[in-house]
């Protein structure tokens, strides 16, 4: 098994996925920790305009003996569509992935196991995926940055693609792949996945639960978090909170995202720096 994240900036956020793996997951047959090197060479405001940081991101993953792989993005240098962006780099996983077939989890660059998580949960089905809908339900695709996939189960994965399309961001193009697999009936509304204690699964699919960005608060923390004081003041006291809503997500209970972390928000290094430092000091446990 392979567990893969492609980052763009921030080499702490790498530390604290490779001591949270290490600490909350286990599998019988082990696993590997990819990094997509993602970063820039070039002075961009994904990178804090430090062209040093795809270095310091192949440093890093030498230091903790984590296979780096570096994805071509000279060509972003005029490209300043996020969405875009981010589908060049998931494509590139993606063949990658195509090529090397195995079950592969992926998560985002600042996504973190904060508790156990049971990948037989997920290695039970095909897939295990984030269901994003818009226009009303009309476009159903899935989210880039959480998702568990099988390539010797899924059928159709030439399929595949995180290229954008009309009414969606990145991933909107894995509606082809979704609608054969699931002829777009009875998908699972953003209700039945937010609020249903048991697995929803459909036609060889797991639909992650989640809590969206800015619609949650302490009344729908899972129990299993309330214990773990100082990471839930990390999620009260976030300053990115709006009207009482916490800004950081939660995925199937187990997984914390931090969100923002490639910078598309540009609320400035220091910041940036600052916040994540004190989930570092929260989340990894020097030996």
């Amino acid at each position: 098994m392979k567990i893969v994240t492609a980052v763009a900036n921030n080499p702490l956020f790498i530390e604290i996925q490779y001591h949270t793996l290490k600490t909350h997951f286990h599998s019988d047959d082990g696993y590997e920790f990819i990094v997509f090197n993602d970063a820039k060479d070039f002075s961009d405001f994904s990178n804090f305009g430090d062209y040093t940081m795809r270095k310091q991101i192949e440093n890093i993953c030498e230091k903790l003996k984590i296979t780096c792989i570096n994805i071509p993005n000279e060509h972003h240098q005029y490209n300043f569509d996020v969405g875009s962006r981010i589908a060049d780099s998931m494509n590139y996983i993606l063949d990658y992935q195509k090529k090397n077939p195995d079950k592969y989890l992926l998560i985002d660059s600042d996504m973190f196991l904060i508790d156990h998580l049971n990948i037989e949960k997920y290695s039970e089905y095909d897939c295990a995926i984030v269901l994003q809908s818009r226009n009303n339900r009309e476009l159903n695709y899935f989210w880039n940055g959480l998702y568990y996939f099988d390539f010797f189960k899924m059928q159709n994965t030439e399929l595949l693609n995180w290229n954008c399309c009309r009414f969606s961001d990145t991933g909107g193009m894995t509606k082809i792949w979704l609608g054969l697999q699931t002829k777009n009936e009875n998908l699972p509304s953003t209700e039945d996945i937010r609020w249903k204690n048991e697995a929803f699964h459909k036609d060889g699919i797991y639909f992650i639960k989640h809590l969206w960005s800015c619609t949650w608060n302490k009344s729908e923390l899972p129990n299993n978090l309330t214990q773990k004081r100082e990471l839930v003041d990390f999620v009260e006291n976030d300053p990115r909170n709006n009207d009482n809503k916490y800004f950081c997500e939660i995925y199937d209970d187990v997984f914390l995202h931090y969100r923002a972390g490639s910078n598309w928000k540009k609320d400035g290094v220091d910041f940036y720096k600052e916040l994540t430092k004190r989930l570092y000091d929260i989340l990894v446990v020097e030996p």
